[in-house]
């Protein structure tokens, strides 16, 4: 929808309205933990937490780590996704594969822990990526008025503590500062020719973490947590520049500030850990995305230019199963399993990211090399479900998307783990 227009040609009304129709990510922004012990456990280590990871996963369980813990990752996220035409519009051009460019995520996180007063507390911080988008098509491509390249990281620094005020509770929280980052690009069709528009902006949000460990039956090693992000409202700043402007827009479509409006979701993530042997861990957890909070993208240039986009979001939720085995001692291995149900709708559905319900396995292990040095490594398998739009809003075409990930860390502690 576009307010406040200048009165110009058919053509420049067009342009105009192209300026960033798809600078918007679909629900499957979010990125998975990319720490090797969780990732190789899908994830479901919410409850079984040890390292200072859990500043990002569940600070309630820094309380109870004693001494210096320190984790680095080194992660690659491999994103392919395959467009195919429904419409008989393009049919020698379909199907078309995403330019592969490989994201690098970075992460980590230190956190101390020692008794004050009698209690056990933890504090710790870190830095990773939880969302974002790296989707490039083919300049050529059919859909190349909708979006080209799409380039996003959402960083998330944190700051977060525990404290165990009672034998079989754990209490924890702090603060999140996220900050996003985005380029994006596209084409622009004047009838006569073709030319493209880039968009550059970023902005930041402070939010906030809350969490809980409890342990219910004393002598039973069974372990319930919960973790809870909240929103973060962001409001990005940036600039757009077009190329190759035609004489009749350059007046009214020149190179402008803009402000987007962009909302992480609530998270929350419910866990439970049982310890069926000393050497055998069995994990779940349950994540729930409010991605309701995100219903459009509004872009806002400063010439009096408006574009709308609408998301229509929907919740979305996470099932998770995992297991870890100690093999011997120094030597643990893990493998996970979950189900993603997408908040994405299909009516809207755009190849800036484009998202669906999705199943994934990951396979971990780590080695001990001394009782404070490990080495630990995750491989994880994400395959969506092949989605189609189902609406004329939406640039039509059927999706098929895989992603893979590869995750080699490093975790130095001194002192005892919890």
């Amino acid at each position: 929808m576009l307010t406040n227009m200048r009165r110009v040609t058919l053509v420049a009304a067009a342009a105009a309205a192209s300026l960033l129709p798809a600078a918007a990510f679909a629900g499957g922004y979010l990125v998975p933990n990319v720490n090797p012990r969780d990732l190789g456990a899908s994830g479901s280590l919410v409850a079984s937490q040890n390292t200072a990871e859990a500043v990002y996963v569940n600070p309630a369980a820094l309380a109870g780590q004693d001494g210096l813990s320190i984790v680095a990752n080194a992660t690659l996220i491999d994103f392919s996704s395959s467009w195919t035409d429904i419409s008989g519009q393009f049919s020698q051009q379909s199907p078309v594969d995403l330019t592969h460019k490989a994201a690098f995520p970075p992460s980590l996180f230190a956190s101390y822990g020692m008794k004050l007063g009698g209690f056990p507390i933890g504090f710790g911080a870190g830095v990773n990526v939880p969302a974002g988008g790296l989707v490039y098509w083919p300049g050529d491509w059919p859909g190349r008025f909708y979006v080209t390249t799409v380039n996003r990281r959402v960083y998330g620094i944190y700051l977060t503590g525990g404290i165990q005020p009672i034998k079989q509770v754990k209490l924890g929280g702090g603060l999140i500062y996220y900050r996003t980052t985005e380029h994006l690009t596209q084409a622009l069709n004047f009838l006569a020719y073709e030319s493209g528009a880039e968009l550059g902006a970023a902005g930041g949000k402070v939010s906030y973490d809350l969490s809980a460990e409890i342990t219910p039956f004393d002598g039973i090693p069974f372990t319930f947590a919960i973790d809870y992000k909240h929103k973060a409202d962001q409001i990005l700043t940036g600039h757009a520049h077009f190329d190759t402007v035609p004489a009749s827009l350059v007046s009214k479509s020149l190179d402008q500030p803009l402000t987007h409006a962009l909302t992480v979701p609530n998270l929350l993530n419910l866990g439970a850990a049982y310890s069926i042997l000393p050497v055998l861990r069995v994990t779940a957890a349950y994540t729930f995305d409010r991605f309701i909070v995100y219903q459009q993208d509004l872009f806002a240039g400063t010439l009096g230019t408006s574009v709308l986009v609408p998301r229509r979001y929907h919740n979305g939720y996470t099932f998770r199963l995992g297991g870890e085995y100690d093999v011997f001692p120094g030597l643990s291995v893990r493998a996970g399993v979950l189900r993603d149900i997408a908040p994405s709708n299909t009516d809207v559905l755009n190849p800036s990211i484009p998202d669906a319900n999705s199943t994934a396995f990951s396979l971990g292990a780590s080695y001990n090399f001394t009782p404070g040095l490990a080495l630990h490594a995750a491989y994880f398998f994400d395959k969506e479900d092949t989605t189609t739009t189902t609406s004329g809003e939406a640039f039509p075409g059927s999706y098929a998307t895989h992603a893979s990930i590869y995750s080699l860390g490093l975790t130095y502690r001194l002192g005892s783990p919890k």
